[in-house]
């Protein structure tokens, strides 16, 4: 993302945070110093003695520590400095302050908001309930292996000549690219995550599509999809440009505020909105590198704040 020349006093205050508990989401976006600070909630309530993440990013042009407080509503407060990473992306010398902080709460509540103040910056979730927690059937000690579904691992792989992600369940183009197939100009980023084999996945899964795009050669991408309306329009040619390689793996989806099912931890699906002059996107479990690549110029896809799939544990 590049910036445009500006003022001091405006560069100061260019802020996004983000915040997300199982689908609480902040977001703040200061564009110039009469800017409104707004505050978006997706989901809940909670559940009591479940850890709560908030994820707070700040971009200016300071590398030195940037105050921040997080109040929980359950009257406990977070305060800590966040100092300043330089951000390639922005082209100029500017810096990113990140934070990321877990809380749980010990006991229900009702009404709580949480406010998040960075750097200067400040705003406050709508009310959400914290119920009492819950306690799981017990589960048998033993299960038949064959009542098991088959794990797969997907693997990211970078290209730092075209600036883009690629991620793979296949065992055969795992093995090729990591024996440096296509030049070894694809490297591993070290984010994976597990996906279900599609033979013998639980029938509560999704078969998840991959499709191929050559239509800004030299440059190529891949996307994947468990929407039926968005594979609809993948194949008919709506959505132009993209061949449908066939179904990869399969795996758990998540319910419309972005929640996964139990036993599972969100996939976040970030779309690069062009950058770069070629489409990419990019499936990550990373929370703080999910926040990155928002603050980046990323756009997240899927339900809730961006969960386009869940990944089994």
């Amino acid at each position: 993302m590049s910036f445009l020349p500006q003022s001091k006093a405006l560069s100061r205050i260019r802020t996004r945070l983000l915040a997300f508990a199982f689908g609480v989401l902040i977001s703040t976006l200061a564009g110039s110093a009469l800017a409104d600070v707004r505050c978006l909630l997706s989901g809940g309530p909670y559940e009591a003695g479940v850890p709560v993440q908030v994820i707070a990013s700040n971009i200016d042009e300071y590398s030195w520590p940037a105050p921040y407080t997080i109040l929980w509503g359950d009257g406990t407060t977070t305060s800590g400095s966040a100092f300043g990473q330089k951000s390639p992306p922005s082209g100029e010398f500017f810096y990113r302050h990140y934070v990321s902080v877990s809380h749980i709460y010990s006991a229900a509540e009702s009404g709580i908001s949480i406010a998040v103040q960075l750097n200067g910056e400040s705003c406050n979730t709508q009310t959400f309930d914290v119920l009492a927690g819950s306690t799981p059937p017990p589960q048998p000690l033993l299960l038949p292996i064959a009542t098991l579904p088959q794990t797969m691992v997907a693997v990211e792989y970078y290209y730092a000549g075209w600036n883009m992600y690629f991620v793979t369940a296949l065992p055969n183009e795992i093995a090729a690219l990591d024996a440096g197939a296509f030049g070894g100009v694809w490297t591993r980023t070290g984010q994976q995550f597990n996906v279900y084999a599609l033979e013998g996945a639980p029938a509560s899964s999704s078969t998840v599509w991959r499709f191929f795009g050559t239509m800004f050669d030299p440059k190529s991408s891949h996307v994947y999809t468990a929407n039926e309306a968005e594979y609809d329009a993948l194949v008919s040619g709506a959505i132009a440009g993209w061949q449908l390689e066939g179904p990869v793996f399969s795996a758990p989806m998540p319910v419309s505020n972005g929640t996964c099912p139990a036993g599972s931890i969100p996939i976040y699906r970030l779309y690069n909105n062009g950058m770069g002059g070629a489409p990419n996107h990019r499936l990550i479990t990373d929370a703080n590198e999910f926040a990155q690549m928002l603050a980046d110029g990323w756009i997240p896809e899927g339900q809730g704040i961006g969960v386009g799939f869940c990944s089994p544990q």
